[in-house]
């Protein structure tokens, strides 16, 4: 049997974007252009969902074979000249998530986002295929509600949970690997694989050298990308040894371990290996359940432990909120101790929704002004990039802009 497709359909959607390209935007009201970008926005993640399940149909039925070619990556690519690795990719997206009947349905839906897909693709292996068709509702819900790198943290405790025989922390740093290729034209090519607690590491000193070198070429006036200032922070560290100097500070690593985490794993230590469960107790959403770095990246229990050995220790409060119990001091700046304990809170992302800055970057902010409180505590400390913090009072209030406060489904449009 056999149906007919409504190409009619697909005329009128391409009828429709040339409506869309040809609108007049300069002098359109802020709001109305908002909520334009945000329907657009909303309206290309559906159809992300239709072309790749179009596209894993067409592979499935063989279409490619009508003009002689294998895939459909070949077939579309030589008729539109289009990338056939970007095809590729949509077809394997197509293909996998047709075996996950409620995900498919929310990416069709629009609610399931490509990039989201794509990390759960990435995720998903022969020990964790069937806990991933349990948790399918599970994963769609935190799309809802969770910001996209809370998002990504919560996959990674779920999958540090879900797959028991995955890689231990010793596993992780036998795998760490670092290639150096000196080029046909004498370039030297870095590529390198870290655990994440020497990525940490190594990510912090590139930031804070890349940072320094920002704030120099400001004062010079001189033009470099990211990546040419983070070439140039490699060099400078290796050439010093990455170690203090007197133009950036030594990084710190922060380890956030819940006493119930810590407790279980000094249990398990005094098992048999075979009987060792490390990770059950493990939940992003639970202050209980928290082992991660300060910007929220899961570190399994075992890491934390060996560090513990070199480590000092603060002990911080939260409710189950997350909210950690008031603490204040005279003085006018932040102590770096006060921003630690919120970065703990936050996850070190900044405080304005939507924000990706890395949390090297992140400035204490008096919430209400100091000039009027006389306060420096918690209650009234926000934690802002440097870009967010010089733009604030531009937008929205910053309470209103929290992803504590803000409700996704309401903001949806239509």
């Amino acid at each position: 049997m056999t149906s007919a497709l409504s190409l009619p359909k697909v005329d009128a959607l391409d009828a429709a974007l040339d409506d869309l390209a040809g609108e007049f935007l300069p002098g359109v009201e802020r709001s109305d252009l908002g909520s334009r970008c945000l329907r657009l926005h909303e309206a290309r993640q559906r159809l992300d969902g239709i072309i790749a399940a179009g596209l894993a149909e067409a592979e499935r039925a063989g279409v490619a074979l009508l003009g002689k070619q294998r895939t459909m990556a070949q077939h579309l690519a030589s008729r539109s000249n289009c990338a056939p690795e970007v095809v590729r990719a949509d077809v394997r997206v197509g293909l996998w998530v047709s075996q996950f009947a409620v995900l498919e349905e929310a990416m069709l839906a629009g609610d399931l986002p490509r990039q989201h897909v794509d990390l759960l693709r990435r995720t998903d292996n022969i020990r964790v295929f069937a806990a991933m068709q349990r948790d399918q509702a599970l994963f769609t819900e935190w799309v809802e509600t969770l910001e996209w790198p809370a998002y990504k943290a919560a996959l990674e405790y779920w999958l540090m949970v879900n797959d028991q025989d995955g890689p231990e922390p010793e596993d992780h740093e036998a795998k760490n690997t670092c290639t150096v290729t000196q080029q046909s034209d004498g370039r030297v090519k870095l590529a390198a694989n870290l655990d994440p607690v020497s990525g940490a590491i190594l990510k912090q000193h590139l930031e804070i050298e890349s940072n320094r070198l920002f704030d120099e070429d400001n004062e010079e006036g001189r033009v470099r990308t990211a990546t040419q200032r983070r070439a140039k922070a490699l060099g400078n560290l290796a050439e010093r040894g990455a170690g203090r100097s007197e133009t950036s500070a030594e990084p710190l690593i922060h380890v956030v371990m819940s006493l119930a985490v810590l407790e279980n794993t000094l249990a398990q230590m005094s098992k048999e290996p075979e009987e060792q469960d490390f990770t059950s107790c493990l939940d992003p959403n639970d202050v209980d359940g928290r082992c991660e770095l300060i910007d929220g990246t899961p570190l399994h229990p075992k890491a934390a432990l060996m560090l513990l050995m070199r480590a000092r220790i603060r002990r911080q409060v939260l409710t189950a909120k997350s909210k950690t119990l008031d603490a204040s001091e005279e003085v006018r700046l932040f102590p770096r101790w006060m921003k630690y304990i919120r970065m703990v809170e936050t996850r070190g992302q900044c405080e304005v929704a939507g924000c990706d800055s890395a949390h090297t970057w992140l400035q204490g902010d008096h919430q209400k002004p100091f000039s009027k409180t006389q306060q420096t505590t918690l209650d009234n400390l926000s934690m802002l990039c440097s870009a967010d913090n010089k733009a604030k009072g531009t937008g929205a209030p910053l309470a209103e802009r929290k992803p504590a406060d803000r409700a996704p489904t309401q903001d949806r449009q239509g």
